[in-house]
């Protein structure tokens, strides 16, 4: 394998547990998590295993008790806490009363964090990431917020309920204050590494992606990140747990993982192509919600990990969060979320009353009574049975409680308990109903063998992504010529009183047509239209709506303007929504339009309101479709009238698999729901990195439904003896005439395993004094070996 450079930060993880050698997987960067009284032991830890040394903590919540009950200034900051009508505060997580609160960051709070920030400077580490900085849209009720409204609007606070006008600007502030928060503490941070003699010290916003905030109801700077001088790039954290919240295609409501993470990836890559500002993809092995089975943890992890593939403007990865809870937990044999729930409960309060844990026991029982008796109550005032955008019922609707239904509706039941009980009481209930998800079942696992292998050898491969445009193809099929704008202000317009579309198909109503059809795309954000070239990449076609977002500025609506008469195809579908009416620069001072997208088609020269059709503009033309893409999404025939329009403008051959090349790696993603079942043969010799025994694939079928990721043995034979593919670190690789030999290094307690291309049949394989054995493949011309991983290394001679 191409050997690493010794200071590249191409792979990392992040880790609040201490070095383990079970968790050494070997990865560039160790991003150490939480500022807590074990940071600097567990940071010198990480940094004397060999990893460079990073650190990041939330900025929205944390261990921050101090700061919120006065002991840092002296000051109680209860108020500083996010909170939805009522007021009630929003807690981080499904287990509370510790008052660890999603925070407004006032002025206060972001100097707290500045003074304990210098912790991480102080401590050695080379770089910070501030992760997540969110604002949920219900959270616009505390006391702090009202002042920062009246200091940034100049008025008195509005509830955001009131009106979609005061649901805009609730999200505007909401947005400012965190890009306001972040711009502080990297400024501070890198003057304060300056004078500790850390002068490229670098500051990262570990983040969702504007697809999921707004699919999840929540605001975060996004876009505006790019303007915090102090940044030096984000973390893109799309995985499972958001890739598999569903959507609807074809009138169908349900899980596209693979799809959605795509989607989800695009957004990210649409911030940074063409800038200097650095972005990993992430993906996880497991997800946040602990309680579903190997097998599916596998399943979606290998569709996130392929989606974020497709997007060759970044070769960084972080590819994994919390090795800990992949390599040292268990989790249950089957998934649970859909199962019924008292079934569960009832084995789980047997298996406390077989403990002895009477008090635990009691306090279940009583927990969940009362959590039946909401159920029951939003069912009967036909009230959502799903109240966070990460905890979805996903099964048709039922009047059973599922053991989903613990995430999907505990935040609501705390906010209905907050109302009904005393404190205490409270605080029992929470814990009892966190106790029972977190631990639901003792029919538990630890990680399959061959699930830790393989990811390995995914780990290793991914620091090997980088390779020159030349080497970077689309098989059959054109480069991503088509995209899809977005902006920032999707995230304004989901809050009551009028939310856009529940399932976010103002998006996926034109995004899934297109990657069904296998159309690889772009997006690109209107925040960026004015940057130059950031059209000019090979773009000819911009779809665009504004259902669900309306554009940030009016600079926006030139650049697109001046794009289409030299040459660009625009599709504008849709009619607008409630939110053309919220004060904005289209409809304030000079200009008096009705709605944002009277103003592009008024600039383009169509007037305003242009009938349906096609229409030339100077050298490009522009598709006016009044469909709503929400609507669209819903019909059983809109992808079909989607691919119809785009077609009137960009003739495109539709596949049922997208298939690129990065050198000698292939991605490649059978498509479902597409247009034919029939697999499309990829020819040659590869070896399957998705394989525990890195097997090897002689013109392998693309399957609908089926990801890959291989190496081309043919295009990876550098003309003798080399390492293709190993679970770990391969170092020291070296070749003779008739020897190879390398180190490979991986976790402990986990399988090694390695495949070589050789000239010749092998005569010997050697791991000095480890166990190893070894397998020809006479059609690739490789060998096989595998044994024990050893974080120290296992050095390997093979002798032909």
């Amino acid at each position: 394998m191409r050997p690493r450079n010794p200071v590249a930060e191409n792979t990392s993880f992040q880790e609040a547990g201490p070095f383990l050698p079970q968790v050494d997987i070997k990865t560039d960067v160790a991003m150490v998590y939480g500022l807590t009284a074990t940071f600097e032991e567990r940071l010198a830890a990480w940094k004397a295993a060999g990893y460079r040394p990073h650190v990041m903590t939330g900025v929205a919540w944390g261990e921050y008790q101090d700061y919120v009950r006065g002991q840092w200034d002296g000051i109680d900051h209860h108020d500083d806490a996010q909170m939805d009508a009522g007021p009630f505060p929003l807690e981080h997580g499904i287990s509370q009363g510790r008052d660890v609160y999603y925070m407004v960051p006032t002025r206060p709070y972001t100097a707290y964090l500045a003074e304990q920030l210098r912790r991480v400077v102080d401590g050695g580490a080379i770089a910070i990431h501030l992760e997540e900085p969110e604002f949920w849209a219900r959270g616009g009720h505390s006391p702090s917020f009202k002042e920062e409204w009246l200091e940034f609007y100049g008025e008195p606070w509005q509830d955001p309920v009131s009106s979609v006008d005061a649901r805009y600007r609730a999200s505007r502030l909401m947005q400012h204050l965190y890009t306001r928060a972040l711009d502080t503490l990297m400024r501070s941070l890198k003057t304060y590494a300056a004078e500790k003699g850390v002068p490229n010290f670098t500051c990262y916003v570990p983040t969702h992606s504007l697809l999921n905030y707004t699919h999840w109801h929540i605001v975060s700077p996004e876009a505006k990140l790019l303007a915090v001088d102090a940044c030096d790039g984000i973390i893109a954290q799309v995985w499972t747990g958001t890739a598999r919240t569903p959507n609807v295609y074809r009138g169908v409501k349900k899980q596209r993982t693979f799809e959605t993470a795509y989607c989800e990836y695009a957004s990210a890559a649409a911030m940074v192509r063409g800038v200097d500002f650095r972005l990993w993809m992430l993906a996880d092995p497991i997800e946040d919600n602990p309680n579903y089975a190997w097998p599916d943890y596998r399943r979606n992890w290998e569709c996130t990990v392929t989606a974020s593939l497709f997007f060759p403007e970044t070769a960084r990865f972080e590819v994994t969060p919390w090795p800990s809870r992949v390599f040292l937990r268990t989790y249950p044999k089957e998934n649970l979320s859909e199962k019924p729930l008292l079934p569960l409960l009832s084995a789980y309060m047997a298996r406390l009353e077989r403990n002895g844990e009477t008090e635990k026991l009691n306090a279940a029982r009583e927990a969940f009574a009362a959590f039946q008796r909401f159920f029951e109550e939003r069912l009967a005032e036909g009230k959502p049975l799903d109240t966070l955008g990460f905890a979805h019922r996903v099964a048709e609707p039922t009047r059973d409680l599922r053991f989903g239904d613990v995430l999907a509706l505990g935040s609501a039941f705390y906010q209905h308990l907050s109302g009904h009980i005393d404190e205490a009481t409270d605080k029992r209930y929470r814990g009892a109903l966190a106790d029972f998800f977190h631990d639901p079942t003792d029919e538990r696992e630890h990680i399959p063998p061959e699930y830790a292998t393989e990811l390995q050898v995914v780990f290793n491969a991914l620091a090997d992504m980088d390779w020159p445009a030349a080497e970077v193809e689309w098989v059959d099929a054109p480069a991503a010529r088509v995209a899809l704008g977005i902006t920032d202000t999707m995230m304004f317009q989901r809050g009551e009183p009028s939310p856009s579309d529940p399932d976010l198909s103002f998006v996926y109503g034109l995004t899934l047509p297109l990657l069904k059809h296998g159309l690889p795309f772009q997006m690109v954000h209107l925040e960026r239209l004015t940057d130059p070239g950031y059209l000019n990449n090979g773009l000819e076609t911009l779809i665009l709506t504004y259902e669900g977002m309306k554009p940030p500025a009016v600079d926006a609506h030139h650049a697109i303007a001046g794009w289409v008469e030299a040459g660009g195809m625009l599709l504008l579908f849709g009619d607008g929504d409630e939110y053309d009416t919220v004060r904005s620069w289209w409809n304030n001072g000079e200009r008096s339009y009705r709605r944002a997208q009277d103003h592009l088609t008024d600039m383009l020269g169509l007037g305003i309101g242009p009938a349906p059709g096609v229409h030339p503009v100077g050298k490009g033309k522009v598709l006016i479709a009044p469909d709503s893409p929400s609507a669209l999404a819903r019909r059983a025939d809109g992808a079909d009238a989607v691919w119809q329009l785009l077609n009137q403008v960009i003739p495109v051959q539709p596949r049922n698999a997208l298939i690129l090349r990065r050198g000698p790696y292939v991605v490649a993603a059978g498509l479902d729901e597409s247009v034919s079942d029939t697999p499309v043969a990829l020819p040659g010799v590869y070896v399957d990195l998705y394989d525990a025994g890195l097997a090897v694939r002689v013109d392998p079928a693309i399957a609908p439904d089926t990801r890959h990721f291989l190496i081309d043995v043919a295009r990876a034979d550098p003309g003798h003896a080399w390492v293709l593919a190993a679970s770990g670190r391969v170092d020291a690789e070296s070749h003779t005439a008739d020897t190879l030999s390398c180190t490979v290094s991986g976790a402990a307690g986990t399988v090694m395993v390695m495949r070589a291309l050789l000239p010749r049949t092998p005569k010997s394989v050697e791991a000095g004094d480890h166990a190893v054995s070894h397998t020809w493949d006479a059609r690739s011309r490789t060998v096989f070996v595998t044994g024990p991983a050893d974080p120290a290394g296992v050095p390997v001679v093979v002798r032909f």
